[in-house]
């Protein structure tokens, strides 16, 4: 007997898997700032309610996917970790990413294209990088090759390690063709390059850090993911699991605007906690831009205006003035 909660759990695990291969599909083919939700909707056979659903915007969608490069990478390094061998642990891993990154070119090339319009400050390119270097650091423990987190460390790895294992990425095709050496020849040679020099970085920069008297540098963690935002909680009887939201939306919404509005409180809440995504924490609206906005999705504007209000999802002015989002 099929278990039907099981069956719904991995139609909504694979539809969100859809959406996320259709977004890197739409952002290789047309650029980030190219990139439509709608389309990305067709391609991916759902609705654009879905996607915001899980998703509340096309950077969202690009972080989950840097996040998912970010985890898969960490799995072959941990797969390294299994092989009797630890010497050359780093020119292995080193090795590796060589393959591993030419294979996510893909998404690289998007991320690097939207770092580079942010060059004071960056983007999801080097804040998943920096997500990633605590457990960077664990792995090469885990094999006998401690190391501190020093400013010539973080400097080495970056510009000396990263970037042109990147560049090889993502222009290494380019370069093949403008040169004429076959595709191959380059990647042999770039490995060869890395084997010559890695075992010796390793010593010259990283064991030397344990000896370094710079302090390790500080770095801020990645940003939090829609599970981890500071949302009003809902009472316990309320709470609806991810699949479960994810399956009211699908029922009440159909393409983009809600078909009709729940009388279940659970469902009510799911649909308040939907439309509460539609606005921006950090601005100031009038009473006529609410309504504006709520307007393109559902027919009673004015009811769910009122409803996010009173469930504390918008805050308003005793005149009706302002409104701004409280979560």
């Amino acid at each position: 007997m099929v278990n039907k909660a099981n069956s719904t759990t991995s139609t909504l695990n694979e539809a969100r898997q859809r959406i996320l291969d259709a977004a890197l599909a739409e952002f290789s083919e047309k650029g980030y700032d190219g990139a439509r939700v709608g389309s990305i909707a067709q391609r991916a056979e759902v609705n654009k309610a879905l996607i915001y659903y899980y998703f509340r915007s096309k950077n969202e969608l690009l972080l989950e996917l840097l996040e998912q490069f970010r985890k898969d990478r960490l799995q072959v390094r941990e797969s390294l970790m299994q092989e009797s061998d630890q010497r050359d642990f780093p020119d292995r891993v080193a090795r590796a990413d060589v393959d591993y990154l030419f294979s996510k070119r893909d998404v690289l090339r998007v991320a690097l294209m939207e770092d580079l319009k942010s060059p004071a400050q960056g983007g999801a390119f080097l804040e998943h990088w920096v997500s990633g270097l605590e457990e960077a650091r664990k792995v090469y423990e885990k094999q006998n090759y401690p190391f501190r987190y020093t400013p010539r460390v973080l400097t080495a790895l970056f510009f000396y390690q990263l970037l042109p294992t990147v560049g090889f990425a993502t222009l290494g095709e380019a370069f093949a063709k403008k040169t004429g050496i076959g595709l191959e020849s380059v990647r042999l040679e770039f490995l060869q390059l890395v084997r010559e020099t890695t075992q010796r970085h390793y010593d010259t920069v990283f064991a030397s850090s344990l000896k370094d008297s710079a302090s390790e540098a500080k770095f801020g963690g990645s940003r939090k993911n829609k599970s981890e935002r500071n949302l009003k909680a809902a009472p316990p009887h309320l709470q609806t699991s991810a699949e479960e939201k994810a399956a009211l939306i699908a029922k009440y919404v159909a393409r983009g605007r809600v078909i009709k509005f729940p009388l279940k409180e659970k469902a009510k809440v799911v649909l308040l906690e939907y439309f509460s995504e539609l606005f921006d924490v950090r601005k100031i609206y009038t009473e006529k831009q609410v309504n504006d906005i709520l307007s393109a999705v559902v027919d009673d504007y004015a009811k769910v205006r009122r409803y996010l209000v009173d469930y504390g999802y918008l805050g308003r002015r005793p005149d009706g003035s302002a409104y701004w989002s409280r979560i």
